[in-house]
């Protein structure tokens, strides 16, 4: 559903027409495949989604492009902003097009690839030698390319221009010869607002399905060890009549003995072996059984009602998994709106409905599901790594230069997968000061290895048995790492 050869061939023409030799005021990146540029009080969209690639005007800036800008985006604002547009050309037969800007320092040019799931809007400028580099991607293609493809002349008309075509009340406005590119901009933007409504509601149902499903997980090992609790409990009990027999046999028990073997006084005398703490007393014993057979008695209560509550919650997460599946689109995006604010987290580490501006965390997903908290400033990063990791989750920073702390929870004593410790590291690096860097030294450790040094200052930690990752900031990577916020 990308634009054609020849459409883009034609708004490309227009677009040179309306642009050329105008400078290049701001540029935002309100999504991970779409870039505006602000040329002179005109809007230029370049989109290098799969499903609705395209190149065209808009009137104005959309609202929603967000404060924190993303890599890709800082990297064309470096080398874009204060440029002129010098050309606008597009591969004739080919859903490819090029983006000339100049400056007094140099030349450097976006290149548009609207090839569907190999789509890519890339930057490249030459270097000092004069070669000519690719700087940055994004878009869904796994490699980028090097070069513009060849023109296919025959191939516009296999595939005519849709453009002409189009219906609507915005189609009178091609009569204004002087306003031509505008029209055309907006048919284009016509035709694909169904796509990219579209693409909107796939995108919330896949991040609400996501966090569901991490919700869900959570649940299910929260009752696995409520379970294990009772069991426990259940365990304890039995051995109250160990502890009695124990008590009416007290002057048949050597001291120092690691067990001993009575016969069983409340069924029908059989022997019955009981282990022991040699270091105890028999009486000893005996106390320590009673005492952990009361202290899980009075707990077995406060265990079952916590499964009851993790049960009803699977249920529910459940039924609103289900309930996603089938909904209407306004349905989905009305869900993503009132779940944006808050986001269900582990106990301890933020609660639902809690708005997440009051944690002292960011939170990201790992392409395996993984959560990944990053600490929010000095003061945050304190209270992230003292107060709401444990021992055995993944800590991160940066070697050598001020950066976030980054936590990974890794329940159950599970070790971390490579992938999510490389989105980690990531994450670790961008939020640093060495962001800028071609590559970056990222030390990690398990919690349980840090300590706080007495007097020191916000953030500052020491770190035992610590490991060294080096991560370039891949811009793919970080694109759907800050796409995936929790």
């Amino acid at each position: 559903m990308t634009l054609r050869a020849q459409e883009l061939f034609e708004v490309c023409a227009e677009v040179e027409r309306q642009l050329l030799g105008l400078p290049v005021h701001k540029v935002v990146q309100p999504d991970a495949e779409t870039v505006l540029l602000q040329v002179r009080g005109r809007w230029l969209l370049l989109c290098a989604a799969a499903r609705a690639g395209r190149l065209h005007l808009i009137d104005e800036k959309p609202a929603g492009t967000g404060e924190a800008a993303p890599a890709f985006c800082m990297l064309l604002r470096k080398h874009l902003i204060g440029t002129r547009v010098a050309g606008v050309r597009a591969v004739e037969g080919e859903r490819a097009c090029e983006l000339e800007f100049v400056s007094p320092e140099g030349s450097a040019w976006l290149r548009l690839f609207l090839f569907g799931p190999a789509a890519q809007l890339q930057l490249f400028a030459t270097d000092e030698a004069g070669e000519a580099r690719v700087l940055g991607a994004i878009g869904p293609a796994r490699r980028l390319y090097e070069a513009l493809p060849a023109p296919h002349p025959g191939d516009a008309a296999v595939q005519p221009s849709r453009l002409a075509d189009l219906p609507g009340e915005r189609g009178l406005l091609l009569e204004r010869a002087d306003s031509e590119a505008v029209p055309l901009s907006r048919r284009i933007a016509e035709l694909y607002g169904d796509v990219e409504r579209s693409t909107s509601v796939d995108d919330a149902r896949r991040v609400a399905q996501q966090q569901l499903g991490v919700e869900r997980r959570r649940q299910e090992r929260l009752i696995e060890r409520l379970e294990q609790d009772l069991h426990k409990g259940e365990q304890a009990e039995s051995r109250r009549k160990e502890a009695d027999l124990l008590l009416a046999h007290l002057h048949e028990i050597p001291r120092g003995a690691s067990s001993v073997t009575l016969p069983d006084d409340f069924t029908d005398g059989s022997p019955l072996t009981i282990a022991l703490d040699p270091a105890r007393s028999a009486r000893d014993n005996a106390d320590r059984i009673y005492k952990a057979q009361r202290r899980l008695t009075r707990a077995r209560a406060k265990i079952e009602a916590r499964r009851d509550q993790a049960r009803q919650e699977l249920e529910r997460l459940a039924a609103r998994l289900r309930l996603l599946e089938g909904a209407s689109d306004e349905a989905v995006l009305a869900d993503a709106r009132a779940q944006a604010p808050s986001s269900s987290r582990s106990p301890g580490r933020g609660s639902p409905g809690h708005p997440a501006r009051n944690l002292p965390y960011k939170a990201f997903l790992s392409r395996s599901g993984v959560p990944i908290y990053v600490g929010r400033g000095a003061a945050k990063n304190d209270e992230l790594t003292w107060k709401v990791a444990r021992g055995n989750d993944l800590w991160l920073h940066t070697r050598d230069v001020p950066g976030a702390h980054v936590v990974v929870p890794l329940e159950g004593g599970r070790s971390v997968d490579e992938t999510t410790l490389v989105d980690a590291a990531t994450l670790a690096a961008y939020h640093s000061s060495a962001r800028d860097e071609d590559q970056v030294d990222v030390g990690y450790a398990l919690r349980k290895h840090l300590r706080k040094p007495k007097g020191a200052p916000q953030g500052a930690v020491l770190v035992s048995q610590e490991k060294t990752i080096r991560v370039r900031i891949e811009v793919a990577r970080l694109e759907r790492l800050l796409k995936t916020p929790i």
